[in-house]
């Protein structure tokens, strides 16, 4: 590729700047919400919870996380990313060092509500910031690298935060992640500016315009937000997502607990172990991107060429996680862990590769909160009912293959369901809240 068609050189360090900053906070993103997933058994230990009681308590961060997704996404969309970004970096950051102090579960309860909120505009925030940086055929790279760091977060999270709450005790693991944040949130902010305010030339702005189809200087108000619901696209990746995130929530949520309860591990051997699944789930996700790339340059729709390896993602994850069910012994458990957390992961990057083709620029944001609050609905489920259900049968059996069964059924709708991207055209036209025939 020229060197004119993949931008200056300027441009292109810029670009990776973007990414690497994009990739450390995703790594710390999803290190923090996996900080209560590794102390599961010291903290159900410490207060006294049941497994029932630890399944409402891991579902506080989804839950909330997808509430807040849905006020969010207008703020980012009229305020930018840059400004939600940092913000909830500081916010979530703080409710890391303050959880380290919780007395009793209710306050860590009240400390991971908090701890959603901050960390609810990091992804639709990241996604707008790659629409604005990168040309279209070359975003699903981009989108696959930072949600792989995402899930790089997750590998490091294992071995990582178990030595530090061996070393030092899960209180101050979660001290310390939070100095961490703090630390990226001054980066964040030091660092970072949208293209506008980049100086680019008009050579690099027009290559960060090259196939876009469209560019609208309208602003995104509530009006256009609530019309986000009239297209039958908008429903069938929101209901697609939602069964993507069930799955891989509860591999987020209640890995170490399965490897201990199910194969008998004790916490430093899980948190060595585990990291085999979270490593593959990293290079999952860096190749949706290459795979989603690849299809469009090919010359397939810059929505589809993110829908093939999510429905394949979606089927693999459900097969894998049969198999994992049906497994006895650890090693082949852990051979059918990291396939499912492979393909889990080509749907969870291409869900936001898809996002950013099939709707305008000025309502990305909007879109993608919406999207991730349905997918965080999922995931708020997934750890309480996983929980109850271990705890009402004795094994991970039966919500492993429930979850698999409603990967299957999210694969169909977000394949059958959507019928092109949303233009501003329509959006205009749209009447708020009511189905497109």
């Amino acid at each position: 590729m020229s060197a004119t068609a993949r931008g200056s050189a300027r441009l292109r360090a810029i670009q990776y700047g973007v990414v690497a900053q994009l990739s450390v906070i995703g790594m710390i993103n999803y290190l923090d919400r996996a900080t209560l997933a590794i102390a599961n058994p010291l903290v159900r230990q410490d207060m006294g919870l049941s497994v029932g009681q630890m399944g409402l308590l891991l579902s506080a961060f989804p839950l909330t996380y997808a509430l807040a997704q849905l006020p969010l996404g207008l703020i980012i969309d009229r305020l930018g990313s840059r400004l939600l970004l940092g913000l909830g970096l500081v916010v979530w950051s703080l409710a890391q060092c303050l959880s380290g102090f919780s007395g009793n579960a209710t306050q860590l309860w009240a400390l991971r509500f908090m701890l959603g909120v901050g960390e609810a505009p990091t992804l639709p925030s990241s996604t707008k910031v790659v629409r604005r940086w990168f040309a279209s055929h070359e975003r699903g790279t981009p989108v696959g690298i930072f949600t792989g760091a995402n899930h790089l977060g997750q590998a490091l999270a294992a071995p990582v935060l178990t030595l530090l709450m061996i070393g030092l005790g899960w209180r101050w693991m979660f001290v310390l992640m939070g100095l961490a944040g703090f630390i990226a949130a001054a980066a964040w902010f030091f660092f970072y500016r949208d293209p506008a305010d980049a100086k680019l030339s008009e050579t690099d702005l027009a290559h960060l315009r090259a196939g876009d189809t469209e560019r609208t200087a309208q602003v995104m108000d509530f009006a256009l937000w609530r019309r986000l619901f009239a297209f039958r696209t908008s429903w069938g990746l929101f209901l697609g997502v939602f069964g993507s995130s069930y799955m891989g929530t509860i591999y987020l949520t209640w890995l170490p607990g399965y490897m201990e309860m199910e194969h008998h591990l004790s916490v430093g051997k899980t948190g060595l172990l585990i990291t085999v699944p979270y490593a593959c789930s990293v290079v999952g996700s860096v190749f949706a991107g290459w795979v989603s790339d690849r299809l469009a340059r090919q010359g397939i729709s810059p929505i589809n060429s993110g829908r093939i390896p999510f429905v394949a993602g979606l089927l693999g994850i459900a097969f894998f996680t049969v198999l994992t069910a049906q497994s006895s012994g650890l090693m082949t458990a852990l051979l059918w862990l990291s396939c499912a957390m492979f393909f889990g992961q080509l749907s969870g990057s291409c869900s936001w590769i898809v996002a950013s083709a099939a709707v305008p620029e000025n309502c990305l944001g909007s879109f993608g909160s919406i999207q991730n609050f349905f997918g965080y609905l999922g995931g708020a489920l997934a750890p309480a009912i996983t929980g109850l259900a271990v705890q009402a049968t004795g094994s991970f059996t039966v919500p492993l293959m429930a979850g698999a069964a409603i990967s299957v059924i999210g694969a169909a709708i977000y394949w059958f369901v959507p019928n092109g991207p949303i233009t501003a055209m329509d959006l205009v036209r749209a009447p708020a809240m009511k189905a497109q025939p």
